[in-house]
């Protein structure tokens, strides 16, 4: 697929990887517009294909099919984004020939690419999403949702890490597979519950260390995470709501960590898909 945003005027911008809109002039879009925050959106390549919209808790919001965005959301071929003066239409094409041929070299491509190893996994979502959106105004909670994203991206990038996903009320995180140290992971996560303890909107994270295959997206250069493991750790979360933890860990993730937390059993618990029941702690 191809991917571009164009102009009312008709003006292309064509897609590689992730896109940042903002008024600092090292965006990938910078909008010379002070209605614009320095760091408005991104339109993020997610590692499957496909890109979502996520607004930055910007203090005008961004507009998204004449409705302000309050959660990340995939984009469509012909969806409309409005910030501040400037218009932007999404587009999606199947280039010429695209599922012939080049496209078996792609495939092709992408799997001489692919390594496994083990990774850090890590699944955030946040708490009564549902709850809140029927109870605040959608301004507020627009705001709140992209401040949590942005300050989540930043504590996630500071040890190296990658958010992979954006999962409309959650997003999924990995390290590099092989190389991370435990003890990031760890710094990590004592980032995320200091965050927690200084917004108003409660989340939950969940971490899994398991094997999984990387392929790279050639199209556009974000790495996708493929395996049972990854689907492990989604998993994961559904026990991580009905305990009300803060933070679970699967059984791998906390033989890693056990020198930097005191680590408290939550028990066997059986998820979707994988046979028999897998112990979960908390730290």
């Amino acid at each position: 697929m191809n991917y571009w945003l164009e102009t009312d005027a008709g003006e292309q911008f064509p897609l590689q990887g992730t896109c940042t809109i903002g008024r600092l002039p090292e965006n990938t879009l910078a909008i010379n517009d002070a209605e614009v925050s320095r760091r408005h959106a991104i339109i993020h390549a997610q590692g499957d294909g496909g890109y979502y919209m996520v607004d930055l808790g910007s203090r005008n919001g961004t507009i998204l099919n004449g409705q302000r965005m309050r959660m990340p959301a995939q984009l469509k071929d012909n969806d409309r984004i409005q910030i501040s003066t400037t218009s932007l239409v999404f587009r999606a094409s199947e280039p010429p020939g695209g599922d012939g041929e080049e496209a078996m070299m792609t495939i092709a491509a992408a799997q001489q690419t692919a390594k496994s190893g083990m990774c850090w996994m890590l699944v955030a979502d946040i708490c009564q999403f549902t709850k809140m959106s029927q109870t605040m105004p959608q301004d507020d909670l627009a705001q709140m949702v992209g401040k949590w994203v942005l300050a989540c991206k930043q504590t996630i990038e500071k040890s190296q890490g990658h958010i992979n996903k954006y999962l409309g009320d959650g997003y999924l995180a990995y390290w590099p597979m092989d190389i991370t140290k435990p003890e990031a992971i760890a710094a990590t996560i004592n980032a995320l519950r200091a965050q927690q303890a200084t917004t108003p909107m409660q989340f939950r994270i969940v971490l899994h260390y398991g094997q999984v295959r990387m392929d790279s997206s050639l199209q556009q250069g974000e790495d996708n995470l493929i395996g049972p493991q990854v689907n492990f750790v989604f998993r994961m979360e559904k026990v991580c709501g009905a305990l009300q933890q803060f933070c679970l860990l699967s059984e791998a993730a906390a033989t890693e960590l056990q020198p930097y937390f005191a680590i408290a059993p939550q028990g066997a618990h059986a998820l979707g898909g994988f046979q028999g029941e897998h112990s979960m702690f908390s730290c």
